[in-house]
């Protein structure tokens, strides 16, 4: 009942100081590349080439063929923009508490809104590869459908689960900066644990059920079904029963940890 409690207040927080929310979200991407000579490109242009070899290597280097009637570039690249999207949101929101240090030890600031931050900045850059994404769709005559609006219920999913994970991940970074490299490995695992660049239907049933155990991958086949317009939510009914699962337990769990070290968060950092 007490987690609960706990959970109330934070969502009541955050909604109170929505604005300043936005506001220090949207400061934040521009904070992010200040100093450089192509500012706020880069952060286009790094997610993009980071696309464009691993598409390269996999349809040229590994050969890789359609996936059933889908283009091999259109699976992997409907595919690896949520992931881009989950992977940066974390690391970034990961590290929020000490990069924002100055803001903590300030007696009247919501520290709760600062995981949410870094999230939402790295929102507002992969709205813009959606839009890049749906053009290069279009050009392959994979035109949106009405499924498209599922992939509004997607973007939240994915909010709700890296929130959740960053909340753990932040408050325990503030007594252990070694999280930062460990975070790194789990990324790396999670890419290539994930079918974003191969495809699960290669895999035995077994394996299958096991890999789909991966949260992310309900994300990632959910950012394909919206944007190629292949299946509906409830087509995926039980995975997403699972999926939701696994966010409000890691939520929780994140809750948890985060409301029981915040009293010592200006001590240490």
């Amino acid at each position: 009942m007490k987690l609960f409690k706990n959970a109330v207040s934070l969502c009541r927080d955050i909604y109170e100081d929505r604005r300043l929310l936005i506001d220090l979200s949207a400061k934040d991407v521009r904070r992010r590349f200040s100093g450089t000579c192509f500012g706020m490109l880069w952060g286009f242009l790094q997610p993009l080439m980071t696309i464009i070899v691993y598409w390269a290597v996999f349809q040229f280097g590994f050969r890789s063929g359609d996936v059933g009637e889908t283009p091999f570039v259109l699976w992997f690249i409907t595919g690896i923009i949520c992931w881009l999207f989950i992977s940066e949101a974390f690391s970034f929101a990961s590290n929020s508490l000490l990069e924002y240090n100055y803001l903590i030890q300030k007696v009247k600031f919501n520290v709760n809104i600062l995981p949410l931050v870094k999230i939402l900045s790295s929102f507002y850059i992969h709205l813009f590869f959606l839009v890049i994404v749906l053009i290069i769709c279009a050009a392959f005559g994979y035109w949106p459908t009405v499924r498209i609006v599922q992939l509004l219920y997607y973007m939240i999913a994915a909010i709700v689960l890296v929130f959740g994970m960053s909340l753990l991940s932040s408050s325990i970074m503030v007594f252990f900066r070694d999280l930062n490299q460990i975070i790194s490995i789990i990324l790396l695992l999670g890419m290539w644990g994930t079918p974003i660049a191969w495809n699960l239907d290669n895999f035995s049933p077994g394996i299958q059920r096991i890999l789909k155990l991966n949260p992310f991958y309900y994300l990632v086949e959910g950012y394909r079904d919206a944007i190629l317009g292949r299946k509906w939510i409830t087509d995926r009914l039980e995975l997403g029963i699972y999926f939701w699962t696994a966010t409000v337990l890691i939520l929780f769990a994140g809750i948890y940890f985060y409301t029981k070290l915040k009293p010592h968060f200006a001590d240490t950092v």
